[in-house]
């Protein structure tokens, strides 16, 4: 009776863990009194918030923020399904992932959204710009691809900025 009894405790406690762990992959959009207040403007290491999910550049935000705080569930929650793969690969495992971010954001100065592209309905490439302290880069441009997924906006595939990229880009409102 008391194995019985361990068993079914142990199996509610899976139960719950899971349910808590699968509860935040659901991408419903969400939105934070910071969401539309993003755009344009320098947002440095205490400014980094999670800024919901409804539009591009409070996604990315959002998922800087995640990854910030070494969340490794939250990141790839808040990545595209077709590029989670690719996520897993940057990211390595939990340990992995929590050492990198660290080390990334003991050197981070800020992130500022400079231009957006509208490349269909349901995707956005947004170009954005890291400030570090530390060489080997203290500015780096890139360009990252934000994915529509049921009304909640993730992150996507991220390469290199191209100064041809500018074409037909709206550069983003300075606040």
């Amino acid at each position: 009776m008391k194995n019985q009894i361990l068993k079914t405790v142990g199996l509610l406690l899976l139960v719950c863990l899971l349910f808590a762990g699968c509860s935040r992959s659901a991408s419903s959009p969400s939105t934070t009194s910071v969401t539309e207040a993003i755009k344009g403007q320098f947002i440095g290491p205490t400014q980094l918030v999670d800024a919901g999910n409804t539009t591009p550049e409070a996604a990315m935000e959002s998922g800087f923020w995640m990854q910030s705080t070494g969340d490794y569930g939250a990141v790839m929650a808040s990545t595209e399904p077709k590029t989670q793969a690719d996520a897993q690969g940057w990211l390595g495992d939990k340990a992995t992932f929590r050492a990198r971010s660290q080390t990334m954001f003991a050197s981070f100065q800020g992130l500022q959204i400079l231009a957006r592209k509208a490349v269909a309905t349901d995707r956005v490439e947004l170009k954005y710009q890291f400030a570090f302290k530390n060489p080997p880069a203290p500015k780096v441009t890139k360009i990252i691809e934000m994915v529509k997924v049921n009304g909640a906006w993730r992150g996507g595939h991220t390469r290199a900025y191209d100064a041809s990229w500018d074409d037909g880009s709206e550069p983003e409102p300075k606040l």
